[in-house]
C-alpha cells in the first residue's frame, strides 16, 4: 500500500528572476517584500505537511516556480531524508509557474516522462500550464499520471473558456492514448465536483473525490472562497485502477494548514499582506493497494 496526493502550493517562487518571466511580484524589492525568510518557511512548512501525511510516494504539485524550488525543497529541508525524486514541466506560463511531481523511486520507478503542450498561443490566447505525463512500474504493473494545472475562469471571459476547452481536448487525446491502462490523474481542475468538464473525462476516468455534491453549508473541500468551501483539486483513475483505490479521496486538515479563527485554508498572502501560511488549497490524498 501506498499513498498519493495532490496539492497547490500556491505561489512556490524563489526569490530571483527569471528571465521572460513575470515573477516580478515575488522578488525581495517588490510590494510583497518576498525574501529568503519567507521562502524558507514556506518550503518548511510543505516539508512539514507531506511528513504528516506519511510522505506519499507519488505527489502532484502545481505552481512551483522552477527546479531551484523542488531541489531546495528535496535536497536542503528534511525532505532530503526521504529520497524524493522530482519532474517539472516548463511551461509557457507568463508568470512562470508549473507542474511537478514528487515520487519515491523505491515504489514509483520512472520508465519515461514527458511535457505536454495546451495550443493556447496558436489560437491567439494567453499561454497556460503544460501537462506533465510521467508512466513507470509499480512492481509489475505500469501506471501513467497525468498532472494538471486547468486555466481559471475569469467571469465567463471567452478566451478563459477557449482556453479550458483546449486543456480538455488535450487531455482527452492523450486518455485515448492510453486506453485500456492504468491512469491516475490529478491536480488543480479549477473547477467544482460535478462541473461538466468532467463528462468529457468519463468513462476513460472517475473521480476519487469524497463529496461530489454541494458544499456550501459544509465545511468540506480543498478551497475556500467567498464564503463557500469546494474541490477544486481532484484525483481521477482509469476503471482498472479502480478496484486498487483504497476508499475515497480526503483532504488533509492539519492546523497549521489553517487559520485558527476561521478555519479556513492559511494562504501565504492576503492580497500584498504577508499572512505566513503555506497556501491557499488543503492537500487531497489517497491510498492505493498494489
Amino acid at each position: 500500500m501506498f499513498r498519493v496526493a495532490t496539492w497547490n502550493i500556491e505561489n512556490a517562487f524563489d526569490t530571483l528572476h527569471d528571465d521572460g518571466k513575470d515573477d516580478a511580484e515575488f522578488l525581495p524589492h517588490a510590494e510583497r517584500r518576498w525574501n529568503s525568510s519567507k521562502y524558507w518557511r514556506k518550503l518548511k512548512g510543505v516539508t512539514q505537511t507531506l511528513a504528516a501525511m506519511q510522505l506519499p510516494a507519488i505527489v502532484a504539485l502545481q505552481e512551483v516556480e522552477n527546479d531551484t524550488v523542488l531541489r531546495d525543497l528535496t535536497k536542503r529541508t528534511a525532505l532530503a531524508n526521504a529520497r524524493y525524486r522530482y519532474l517539472i514541466t516548463d511551461s509557457p506560463d507568463s508568470r512562470g509557474i508549473d507542474v511537478a511531481l514528487l515520487y519515491n523511486p523505491q515504489v514509483f520507478d520512472l520508465v519515461s516522462w514527458k511535457s505536454i503542450r495546451i495550443p493556447c498561443e496558436q489560437h491567439g490566447l494567453r499561454p497556460t500550464r503544460d501537462i506533465l505525463l510521467a508512466s513507470g512500474m509499480i512492481g509489475r504493473d505500469t501506471l501513467h499520471i497525468c498532472v494538471v494545472h486547468f486555466p481559471s475562469r475569469r467571469n465567463n471571459n471567452t478566451a478563459t473558456q477557449q482556453a479550458r476547452s483546449l486543456a480538455i481536448e488535450t487531455v482527452c487525446d492523450v486518455l485515448d492514448s492510453l486506453a485500456g491502462k492504468h491512469i491516475m490523474m490529478m491536480g488543480d481542475f479549477n473547477a467544482e465536483c460535478g462541473d461538466e468538464m468532467f463528462n468529457s473525462f468519463s468513462p476513460r476516468l472517475t473521480s476519487l473525490n469524497k463529496n461530489q455534491g454541494n458544499l456550501s453549508n459544509e465545511k468540506r473541500g480543498t478551497y475556500y472562497f467567498q464564503g463557500i468551501w469546494g474541490y477544486l483539486d481532484h484525483i481521477l483513475v482509469s476503471p482498472s485502477l479502480k478496484h486498487h483505490i483504497m476508499g475515497s479521496a480526503g483532504e488533509c486538515r492539519f492546523p497549521w494548514l489553517l487559520r485558527t479563527e476561521k478555519q479556513i485554508p492559511h494562504r501565504t498572502y492576503g492580497g500584498t499582506s504577508y499572512l505566513g501560511g503555506i497556501s491557499d488549497h488543503l492537500p487531497l490524498m489517497v491510498n492505493v493497494n498494489f
